[in-house]
């Protein structure tokens, strides 16, 4: 498995991978609430110090084949992925004002989960 350093290509790739017709899939967020990560056929995320790709202050980003052309692993900053979720579930929030909560909640999990 090759590891990747262009994180910002893979960062959005893995953003637009939990969206679904143009709007965020809440339930990816609450999985990695609860289990410190969210996957789906060939792209995942993890930042459970179980996982065996887990590298501290880091979160992993996973992609296989056939969604990249190999197999590739991404550290992306915790800092860096909570602000770019946190991004991604404001806008949602602007559009979807009761969802408010649920991803207010989740999200309070995952920065207390990643230390930010």
């Amino acid at each position: 498995m090759r590891v990747s350093d262009d994180k910002q290509k893979y960062l959005a790739y893995y953003f637009d991978n939990i969206h679904f017709l143009n709007g965020l899939q809440i339930s990816a967020v609450e999985d990695m609430a609860q289990f410190k990560g969210q996957g789906a056929e060939y792209i995942s995320c993890c930042y459970d110090s179980e996982d065996e790709d887990y590298k501290e202050g880091y979160v992993t980003l996973l992609f296989w084949k056939p969604a990249d052309d190999e197999d590739t692993m991404v550290f992306v900053d915790n800092i860096i992925f909570y602000e770019k979720l946190l991004e991604v579930c404001n806008d949602h929030i602007a559009k979807n004002p009761h969802d408010k909560e649920l991803l207010n909640r989740n999200l309070n999990q995952i920065k207390k989960d990643l230390r930010v």
